[in-house]
Formats: C-alpha cells, sequence, structure tokens
C-alpha cells in the first residue's frame, strides 16, 4: 500500500517545497554573498538584485495609468468628492455659528497672537495711507465745497428772495475760499482720521464673535461656499497638469522604493500578497501530487 502512497505524497512534498524555495528566493538573499572572492549564482534574491529596475518600471506604471491626469482629475472632481467638500465648508459654518470664540481668539489657533496684532496694525497703515494719499490728490476738498455752496444757495433762494440772489454773487468766491481751507484740512488730517476709523473697525471685528460674525452673515457664508467650491474646480481643471509636474509623483514612487530596505520591502509585499503567495505554494503541492499520481498509475 505504501508503494501507492509514495509517489504522489512525495510528488506533493516536492511541489510544495519547490514553490515556496522559489517564492523565498524573489526576496532572499537580501545581499549577495561572496565565495573565493566571486558573487554566489542567485544572490542576492531576485527583487533585491533589479531594486532600482523595479522602482523605475512601477513608478513609470503609476505615473502613465494611475496618477495621470484625466483619472486624477475624474476623481477629484466627481460629485462625490464635490458633495464632501460641500459638507465640509457647512459643517464648519454651522460648528462656528455656535464657536463664541472671538475672531482674534480663532485666529490665534494657527498665528501667533502678537502676528495677529502686527498684520492689523500693518494693514491699518497701509490702507490708511493709501487712502488718505488718493483724498490729497483728488478733487474731494472741491467737490465738498460745492456741495456746501450749492446747498447754501439753495436754502437763501428759497428763503431770503433778494438776498438769496445777492448771495449768487459770492456763491464762485466762497466756494474757492472754502476749498483751499478744505484742502489743506484733508491733507494734514485725513492720515489720522482714515486711521482711526479703519483702527475702530478692525478692532471691533476681531472682538466679534465667531458665532455673530456667522450668524448675521449667512447669505455671504452661502456665496463664500459658492466660491470655494468654483475656485476648487477651477483649480483642478486650468492647472492640475502643472501641479502633477510640480510634484513629479513618478520621480517621488521611485525614490521612495529605491529608499525601502530590503527586508521592509519583503514585509510590505508579503503584508499585501500572503494570501496569493500561500495559495501558489499550496497549488505546487497539489500539482506535485497530482503528477506524482499520474506517474504511479503510468507505472
Amino acid at each position: 500500500m505504501y508503494r501507492y502512497l509514495i509517489p504522489p505524497v512525495l510528488g506533493a512534498v516536492i511541489g510544495y517545497l519547490t514553490n515556496d524555495l522559489a517564492i523565498r528566493m524573489l526576496f532572499r538573499p537580501h545581499y549577495p554573498h561572496y565565495l573565493w572572492g566571486f558573487r554566489l549564482p542567485f544572490t542576492p534574491g531576485l527583487i533585491p538584485k533589479e531594486k532600482g529596475r523595479l522602482a523605475m518600471s512601477i513608478a513609470e506604471a503609476i505615473n502613465e495609468n494611475l496618477l495621470d491626469k484625466e483619472t486624477v482629475e475624474k476623481n477629484l472632481l466627481s460629485e462625490e468628492m464635490l458633495s464632501k467638500i460641500a459638507q465640509g465648508v457647512d459643517s464648519f459654518f454651522e460648528k462656528q455659528s455656535e464657536n463664541p470664540e472671538t475672531v482674534c481668539q480663532f485666529a490665534s489657533r494657527f498665528i501667533p497672537a502678537e502676528s495677529i496684532g502686527q498684520m492689523a496694525t500693518s494693514t491699518v497703515d497701509k490702507f490708511s495711507n493709501k487712502v488718505a494719499q488718493k483724498i490729497s490728490e483728488s478733487d474731494l476738498g472741491r467737490t465738498i465745497s460745492h456741495k456746501v455752496v450749492e446747498y447754501v444757495m439753495q436754502k437763501l433762494s428759497s428763503n431770503m428772495g433778494l438776498l438769496g440772489a445777492f448771495g449768487s454773487a459770492l456763491a464762485e468766491p466762497a466756494e474757492n475760499l472754502l476749498t483751499k481751507h478744505l484742502d489743506v484740512i484733508l491733507k494734514e488730517n485725513s492720515g489720522e482720521i482714515v486711521h482711526d476709523m479703519v483702527g475702530e473697525h478692525v478692532a471691533d471685528f476681531l472682538d466679534t464673535p465667531m458665532c455673530t460674525l456667522f450668524k448675521r452673515n449667512t447669505e455671504t457664508c452661502s456665496q463664500v461656499k459658492d466660491l470655494i467650491l468654483s475656485a476648487y474646480q477651477s483649480i483642478i481643471t486650468d492647472h492640475l497638469p502643472k501641479v502633477l509636474e510640480a510634484i513629479d509623483l513618478r520621480k517621488i514612487v521611485e525614490e521612495r522604493i529605491k529608499e525601502m530596505d530590503v527586508e521592509e520591502m519583503e514585509r510590505l509585499i508579503l503584508q499585501v500578497m500572503k494570501k496569493e503567495l500561500r495559495a501558489i505554494i499550496w497549488l505546487g503541492a497539489l500539482l506535485g501530487g497530482v503528477i506524482g499520481l499520474f506517474n504511479l498509475l503510468l507505472m
């Protein structure tokens, strides 16, 4: 009876061991071994030996087939992705509508408080100086003088009859005199006036609770969400090729694989394909057993 069992069992054992050895030789030995100065055959294993070429091939395949512009754009602009972004924005707005922190306190989570103060001061100074410069270069003094004299003349003509008519002769000199003084006043004081007004508004804004800010600007929040989605779609559509080119995913993948330790690579591949590789080993045992059985039948 044993003579009938030995061939298929021996074939199964040989098939099992052969496939197991072949799979192990994909990774092992990790490094070349030498005898009397000559490198022994099959050292290192196939994957460690071809690590550089494999890294280049895998990176090229990923870059051309998995992370090409069309595939990335399709996923980034899918309805599911846009819906997630919209939900994220809505969730943020809803959370902030219940947030009692002031704008300054909220911003200090991401920016140091002293930097916020410096940014606010710098913004107020730059904006105030720009507005003051525009005022001093404009005809605002003449415009105000004209409106004032026009208003006074209307009152005189409707209430004082002849005196009103006499006053119209003084309108132009009065406007010129008033313009002269207003130009001086605006030139000397517009910067301070604008600075105080803008500074007060900026301070009020920074002290505004986030919940108050969001609750009283619900329509603006809706517009901001639409703007965010539109900007996101525009960036993906118009700038994705430049982004992918700048990132150079092929180079990143290739360098990452080359940097991986051989043992780490083996562990990663076995972790992903352990079940499949084990199936190949048992398939070798099955084929060995079948071949042994055929040999027995042919004897």
